[in-house]
């Protein structure tokens, strides 16, 4: 066998060896990534078995606020209605009743209807918003909702004689254009509604 035979030999030799071992590196690779990947597997696992926990967790978090929330609403609109049954007993019996027995004049009818509207109507209104300081909204619907009764008291008792009105320029000039009133302040409370709206969706 010649050199050159034994070198090629050699190097065929050396050639395979470095193969095998390249086909060992290699394995030992795959090995390693396939260790690893199902170590990413197994956290990925548990990481989405928490988060299906988290997941019903929150759906039961869920339900149950709002299960607060539609038994505090049944309850603010139980305690509304409560608050506006107080208001029409005020308005309807306790205030005319207390004008016929102290004998006072029954202007003190309508001022202390009035006053109970208004106030009863704000409260009432800034309860259901649940809001801390009254807005301009709720001042709105109260006075607007104290005229409204104030009309619709005092309309039937001026018509129908229910009750001795005194005479006076100034109180016929109320009574005439008492309805005028009642329209110009319903047109307000609905005009400066539309704009408040409009300046709020202008500002977004």
């Amino acid at each position: 066998m010649t050199n050159e035979e034994k070198e090629l030999k050699i190097e065929l030799e050396t050639l395979y060896n470095e193969k095998k071992e390249l086909e060992g590196q290699i394995r030992e690779l795959d090995k390693e990534k396939i260790e690893k990947l199902t170590k990413e597997k197994e956290q990925l696992e548990k990481k989405v078995e928490w988060l299906d926990k988290e997941k019903k967790k929150t759906e039961r978090e869920k339900d149950n606020f709002l299960r607060q929330v539609k038994n505090s609403r049944h309850r603010k609109w139980l305690n509304s209605i409560k608050m506006i049954t107080l208001i029409g007993a005020a308005d309807l019996v306790v205030i005319p009743l207390l004008v016929f027995l102290l004998k006072l004049p029954i202007q003190w009818m309508f001022i202390g209807i009035g006053i109970v509207t208004f106030f009863g109507i704000l409260i009432t209104t800034n309860y259901m918003s649940g809001t801390s300081p009254f807005d301009t909204g709720e001042i709105r619907k109260a006075l607007t909702g104290s005229f409204v009764v104030e009309y619709f008291t005092f309309l039937p008792i001026v018509t129908f004689g229910g009750a001795a009105i005194p005479s006076g320029e100034p109180l016929k000039t109320i009574i005439a254009n008492f309805t005028w009133v009642m329209a110009i302040i319903i047109v307000f409370y609905f005009g400066s509604r539309s704009v408040e709206e409009y300046m709020k969706t202008k500002a977004r």
